[in-house]
């Protein structure tokens, strides 16, 4: 009987583990473990600052779904990694040994790139990428609208969460026409990206152009190739620009670490704490491992002026985590493994800007590239339904 071990309770995680208990006999155990006890769609965390989605609209808990697949879930956070002797520890004293581990961890978020982008009170900026940020910054989007001023969204140099950052600086123009202050409001929009659209891939079919038409319908001054040095209390600095761009209300993105027991662990990531696997997503140096989601190293398809990182939605980590679950259960002679690029996972995207949409179906497969406009309201339903899609296909494992 093997042990197998999932970290993580996202996408990734949750998809891998799902399959895995699918896939391998029941004499095998499957365990998750995972710092949250609730899965969470980030994507929409967006709408939660601006008040119109509360946290309990884009979460469900992980431990009726597991019960219900037969997979036995651990709520601890995990503290360290030892490979050789195939051990986990866990907050409160707790060590598990396994035969194979999925990290599907994620990452965390690495504020000091740009110096004072910690969302408040340690820096001065806001932010959509946990629940609670989102809901915290809800007060200073209040403030605007009582007291408008310039509002800036940015992503640093290596981040590759562009499609969060894309689609905030895009609603809130909308909210701020709504609310009847958009004039008062200049938005402005940062990025190392070569081009709007770019998002670390080279461009998604017509994304380009797209994104570009956006902005300018909406008036959002995009600045590309350009790096944020810092961010104080009401201005952006930018490299190579005199003075600061004044700013109120300041959004960063940041790029990934490797969360801490994996950057720890002896040769099993890179020096940010990325996973380096190979195209069945197992370790390059710890063959019973398998990295998925944002854990794992991503080589960028292209070279750029300033280095970007690459864009891995929900979908494509999800995607991830059922290919890995396959090669694992290959390895026990169940099915046949999958070698795939994560680059090259199918996909599909909708980004909406409450007036406007794009959707975005990506793959290997040219008939699978495509992207359209969503006019209107359409692009706000759109997303709503694909919330609603992705949350009951991960809660039944049918992703």
């Amino acid at each position: 009987m093997a042990k197998v071990i999932v970290i993580g309770g996202s996408y990734a995680g949750l998809t891998a583990v799902l399959e895995l208990r699918r896939l391998l006999p029941a004499d095998h155990s499957v365990t998750l473990v995972s710092a949250r006890e609730n899965f969470f769609f980030f994507p929409s965390l967006i709408w939660v600052i601006q008040g119109e989605r509360e946290i309990s609209d884009l979460s469900f808990p992980l431990q009726p779904v597991l019960d219900e697949a037969g997979v036995e879930f651990i709520h601890r956070r995990l503290t360290r990694i030892d490979p050789e002797d195939k051990i986990v520890d866990l907050d409160r004293g707790l060590t598990l040994d396994y035969d194979y581990l999925v990290i599907a961890t994620g990452g965390e978020w690495e504020w000091d790139a740009v110096p004072g982008s910690q969302p408040k009170p340690e820096g001065h900026s806001v932010s959509m990428l946990s629940p609670q940020a989102a809901v915290t910054a809800r007060q200073d989007w209040n403030a605007i609208l009582t007291d408008p001023g310039p509002v800036t969204v940015g992503v640093a140099l290596n981040a590759g969460l562009y499609g969060a950052a894309y689609e905030l600086a895009l609603n809130l123009d909308t909210a701020l026409r709504k609310a009847g202050v958009r004039e008062d409001v200049p938005i402005t929009f940062i990025t190392p990206e070569p081009f709007l659209g770019h998002l670390g891939h080279g461009g998604l079919g017509h994304s380009r152009q797209i994104l570009e038409s956006a902005f300018a319908r909406q008036e959002i001054l995009a600045l590309t190739e350009t790096q944020i040095k810092r961010v104080e209390a009401e201005a952006v600095f930018l490299a190579g620009r005199a003075g600061g761009l004044p700013s109120k209300f300041t959004v960063i993105v940041p790029p990934y670490l490797g969360i801490q027991p994996v950057r720890e662990a002896p040769d099993l990531a890179d020096s940010k704490g990325l996973i380096p696997v190979d195209n069945h997503f197992r370790s390059l140096r710890y063959h019973n491992i398998y990295g998925v989601g944002t854990a794992i190293q991503l080589q960028p398809p292209d070279k750029t002026l300033l280095p970007c990182g690459v864009l891995v939605t929900g979908k494509v980590s999800a995607e991830m985590g059922r290919a890995a679950a396959a090669n694992l259960a290959a390895e026990f002679g169940i099915g046949q493994p999958s070698s795939k690029s994560p680059i090259d996972l199918k996909s599909f995207y909708v980004l909406d800007s409450g007036s406007q949409g794009l959707f975005m179906s990506l793959g290997s497969q040219s008939w699978l590239n495509l992207q359209v406009n969503l006019p209107g309201p359409w692009s706000h339903w759109a997303k709503l339904i694909a919330e609603d899609y992705q949350m009951w296909q991960l809660k039944s494992g049918r992703f």
